[in-house]
């Protein structure tokens, strides 16, 4: 077993978020390997067993996968570190010298999109209980790694964690990372979810999955292109 004690919690945790609405299901156990969770132990374990990174990094994503990419990654004993996603994302931590170790990679909604379809509308997104117990088991994992940074990947995440904390407000009104530009909150410093929780800044990026074509959706300053920008939202987030 590669996880930590405080993965295994986490996922002993997660039964809180049951029961999953239709088209959303539990995922059956953690991928060996490096993973993001809940599909995976959220770490990167590429160079071997590692400790859980408390009060360092987290990665936020909006949904693991669908079942048939879970059921893949489970067979080949991890995620895909070559697809779109992880490439981009080892590259953009690379840029900034934060090293994939000192992360906790996760999601916001826990469960898998039956099937095949791994784009569009999530289905428990509809069912606004399971939002709910998305947002409480979100509190959870930052109450377990208590993380000084989150990283927030794509336009989809912000609007969710907008009602846990006032100083979100502005990312609860935003339709998209263009519109959080404009409002000058692409990174939310000291942001504080509960009283028994130490305050996090939080960075909205452009989701790695498809980060060069979408990069020219964000609204940066016009002396700065948009590549540029989300390095330097990263490196003041991480300061």
């Amino acid at each position: 077993m590669n996880g930590t004690t405080e993965t295994q919690a986490l996922r002993h945790a997660m039964q809180a978020v049951a029961p999953y609405p239709e088209g959303v299901l539990p995922v059956p156990e953690a991928i060996a390997g490096t993973a993001f969770f809940p599909g995976g132990h959220g770490l990167y374990l590429e160079d071997g067993p590692t400790s859980f990174p408390t009060g360092k990094v987290m990665v936020l994503g909006h949904d693991f996968h669908s079942e048939e990419q879970y059921e893949k990654s489970r067979a080949r004993g991890m995620e895909d570190l070559n697809a779109p996603t992880w490439r981009n994302l080892l590259n953009l931590l690379k840029e900034v010298h934060l090293a994939p170790t000192d992360c906790f990679f996760t999601n916001f909604f826990m469960g898998l999109r039956e099937g095949t379809a791994t784009t569009g509308v999530f289905p428990g997104k509809k069912d606004k209980d399971f939002v709910k117990r998305c947002q409480a088991f979100f509190l959870e994992q930052v109450a377990v790694q208590r993380p000084r940074t989150i990283l927030v990947l794509g336009g989809q995440v912000p609007k969710l964690l907008a009602p846990l904390s006032p100083k979100l407000h502005t990312w609860g009104k935003a339709a998209s990372l263009g519109s959080i530009d404009r409002a000058g909150a692409g990174l939310v410093s000291q942001v504080s979810f509960r009283p028994d929780l130490p305050p996090a800044n939080l960075v909205a990026l452009t989701h790695p999955s498809l980060r060069h074509a979408n990069l020219r959706h964000r609204k940066p300053p016009a002396v700065v292109d948009a590549a540029s920008y989300e390095r330097e939202l990263l490196v003041n987030g991480l300061a």
